[in-house]
């Protein structure tokens, strides 16, 4: 080095990157609204392959091709979810993950539809464990996304998604509710940093954008909430729930007996379905009993019988009845979905 010339320095990094690999930055800045979203993917991909199902038995499996080519509806699955990431790719806005989340789905629960033809020697779309493999997939995946949901907020979290709700700003979507929530995360999970700091007083001189027009079903929906939360203060709501979720208890539990009684021999799938019949019975009378005096509570418990349901006695009943468990995995997931916005609900007017 000549005499005279500066002494090289290493940029300014942050304390924390200091000796960090570069693949640990990937998996970091969670959004919000993952749990949501993942939600979203996931009833989509599940009613992708039951209404794909019902479509083709109802139409005698029509095929798109002719005597060379047939183009089968994994390739439209595939085009589903290369356009959803496309989308993703292409486009910042927080707000169009919604929608990328119900294409992926649908374009996953397409592909994956066709898995008797992938495991099968003869290519056959009808083999028939094909379905059972199919909901294998689908509780690995309900696993996942649940562990990327629950995982807690960190600073990265608090500062990208306060970040992401600028965005919304500029973009004249950012809901009151929103912004609050993105100041209530940076303030409990401050580090000191001058971005963060910087980051919530820009968001803090931000005022949320104006209700944009609420579409039919948005004005559905919010009617719907109104007429749940006036309900719920009637003195017939707690009886009728109560009665409600006896039924199903007995209505589960009698198809699993059924199925155990008409079978030759006890087998190791009837033992499986019949201990998972008798927690879900326990977990909805303890939701029934708490149900008086904490809703919130009580919804916790019916949501753990239901994925009891659909996670341990659907599966054991694909190995009889595949599209009648198919039927019972859609009407369990319908109860599932409300199930969880009775929950949100609750969570929200304990939260104001």
């Amino acid at each position: 080095m000549p005499p005279g010339d500066p002494v090289p320095t290493a940029p300014d990094v942050p304390p924390d990157a200091i000796g960090r690999r570069r693949s640990r930055t990937w998996f970091r800045g969670r959004s919000y609204a993952a749990g949501v979203h993942l939600e979203a993917f996931f009833v989509s991909a599940a009613l992708g392959v039951i209404f794909n199902r019902v479509f083709l038995i109802l139409t005698g499996y029509p095929q798109i091709g002719n005597a060379t080519l047939h183009i089968s509806h994994a390739i439209w699955g595939a085009l589903a979810m290369m356009a959803a990431l496309a989308l993703y790719l292409a486009f910042l806005s927080p707000s169009l993950r919604g929608f990328i989340s119900v294409l992926g789905g649908l374009g996953f629960g397409w592909f994956v539809d066709e898995l008797g033809k992938f495991i099968s020697r003869d290519v056959d779309y009808l083999f028939q464990p094909a379905l059972s493999v199919i909901y294998c997939v689908f509780i690995g995946l309900f696993f996942w996304f649940r562990y990327l949901a629950s995982r807690p907020p960190d600073a990265d979290d608090a500062v990208l998604n306060a970040l992401a709700a600028l965005q919304s700003a500029r973009l004249g979507v950012l809901t009151e509710a929103d912004r609050d929530l993105a100041l209530h995360r940076l303030d409990e999970l401050a580090d000191g940093t001058p971005l963060m700091r910087e980051v919530r007083a820009l968001l803090t001189t931000t005022a949320p954008s104006p209700p944009l027009p609420s579409s039919r079903i948005q004005r559905w929906g919010d009617d719907l909430r109104c007429r749940y939360e006036a309900w719920t203060e009637r003195p017939s709501f707690v009886p009728l729930v109560a009665t409600l979720f006896g039924v199903l208890a007995v209505a589960v539990v009698a198809s699993v007996l059924a199925d155990a009684f008409t079978r030759r021999g006890t087998t190791y799938s009837t033992w499986v379905g019949a201990g998972a019949a008798a927690v879900y019975t326990v977990l909805l009378v303890i939701g029934v009993v708490r149900l008086p005096r904490d809703r919130a509570v009580a919804f916790r418990w019916f949501n753990r019988a239901v994925l009891v349901w659909i996670l341990v006695i659907q599966v054991f009943r694909f190995d009889r009845q595949q599209f009648g468990a198919v039927a019972g995995l859609l009407v369990g997931l319908g109860i599932w979905g409300l199930l969880r916005s009775a929950m949100a609900i609750e969570e929200r007017r304990a939260t104001q």
